[in-house]
């Protein structure tokens, strides 16, 4: 069985390399407006970028830069987004600001565009991409209900390579894919930052750039369809849970959160009891094989092993109060409310659905914020049932609120 790392969000630290960028920001405080506005141009020549993208990452909130390369963002909800500006042949340019009636100005110079993945060398595809493209679009889209109804548009954009010494599947793509999803009712343009499907260690990592855009629905009816579609992803996602933390009411959400703490395995003897009996059979020439590889075996199983407590986790035990940040914890969430989607249990060797049992290891404290965002993205790894279903098909806009329709 995988793991996942799935982000929708590039690490900040990690896109400072590659672009100029200089900046003037201002802070007015208000209690009526968000607005962030400026000029993006050309770092080399200093001539105005016209259609670049200026978006909020992950969120339906962005325009485009007018002809003098201008733009204003306004009238937003509060919290924390990753402002983004994207144009292709360029270093796309991302930067978190927090918003609570605050204004921004920026100057946001972009630099061309230069491709350099530093761990894989990107080869040419090879003669299997369409077989390298099918698991690409399983592990990209998921394989939930949602993921039968998406297409993307530009799959010739999708450059894959299979390394085969390291078992290593790798994608990228020089222009956005588009990603049109008719089951919850809007366009995705993703900007491919990794995808890293690992055989041997079992782990995926995909970051990017999201901007969605809602479809226009052909009738009320399909509306009302995707309105119900939008909330029963929300219902139990990442982001759903992310929001009850602050204010304390995952219990009433339908979360239920428990510990998960290293214990001393039941099935491996101690260290000195195991150290003193492979000594003494590996001294004893007249002693079975058997018994040397029984012990062997039983010295090779961990130490420690991870298991779930049974009580549930009280707020001080997830959450520093002071600076609103999760603690470093390995987590077992359950989401009591909803069963597993039907195609899940046959992945884990189950016929049976039970209710959604995700793991959240937090590698490190995690800021967190009223609107679902949360960083650095990387002190976050999902298992279980969250790692199989948060995918693209399942991905909702930042500033999706249940049961208000996108715009």
């Amino acid at each position: 069985m995988l793991d996942y790392t799935f982000m929708n969000r590039l690490l900040y630290n990690s896109i400072k390399i590659g672009f100029v960028f200089s900046a003037v920001f201002s802070a007015v405080a208000s209690a009526q407006i968000n607005k962030i506005s400026g000029t993006i141009t050309d770092a080399d020549s200093d001539e105005p970028i016209p259609f670049a993208n200026v978006f909020f990452a992950s969120t339906s909130i962005g325009i485009s830069s007018d002809m003098e390369g201008k733009f204003v963002l306004q009238n937003f909800p509060n919290g924390k987004y990753d402002f983004t500006v994207a144009y292709v042949g360029y270093e796309p340019f991302q930067q978190a600001f927090e918003f609570n009636g605050s204004e921004y100005r920026l100057t946001i110079k972009l630099k061309t565009n230069e491709v350099k993945l530093n761990e894989v060398i990107i080869k040419a595809d090879t003669t299997g991409w369409a077989q390298n493209f099918a698991i690409f679009k399983r592990n990209f889209l998921g394989e939930t209900a949602n993921a039968s109804n998406c297409t993307i548009l530009n799959p010739r954009d999708i450059h894959l390579y299979f390394d085969k010494q390291d078992g290593i599947l790798v994608a990228h793509a020089r222009k956005p894919i588009v990603i049109e999803n008719k089951a919850l009712g809007y366009t995705i343009q993703w900007y491919m930052q990794k995808f890293e499907l690992n055989y041997r260690n079992g782990r995926l990592e995909v970051f990017g750039i999201p901007l969605f855009q809602q479809l226009d629905p052909k009738n009320e009816r399909q509306l009302k369809q995707w309105t119900q579609e939008r909330e029963r992803a929300y219902r139990g996602s990442i982001t759903h849970f992310m929001r009850t933390l602050l204010r304390k009411n995952w219990l009433d959400e339908g979360f239920e959160v428990r510990l998960v703490n290293l214990v001393p395995n039941p099935e491996r003897p101690s260290k000195e009891f195991l150290d003193k009996k492979l000594t003494a059979l590996k001294a004893d020439i007249t002693s079975s094989g058997d018994s040397l590889k029984y012990y062997s075996r039983l010295a090779a199983k961990p130490e420690l092993i991870e298991e779930v407590s049974r009580a549930l986790a009280g707020a001080e035990q997830i959450i520093n109060d002071q600076t609103q940040t999760m603690l470093k914890r390995t987590l077992a969430v359950r989401y009591k409310n909803e069963k597993e989607e039907p195609a899940y249990p046959p992945t884990v060797g189950r016929t049976t659905r039970k209710v959604q049992d995700s793991v959240l290891r937090i590698f490190d404290e995690m800021k967190i914020y009223s609107n679902g965002y949360y960083e650095p993205v990387q002190n976050l790894f999902v298992e279980m049932y969250w790692g199989w279903s948060e995918k693209i098909s399942d991905m909702l806009p930042l500033d999706y609120s249940p049961g208000v329709s996108l715009k």
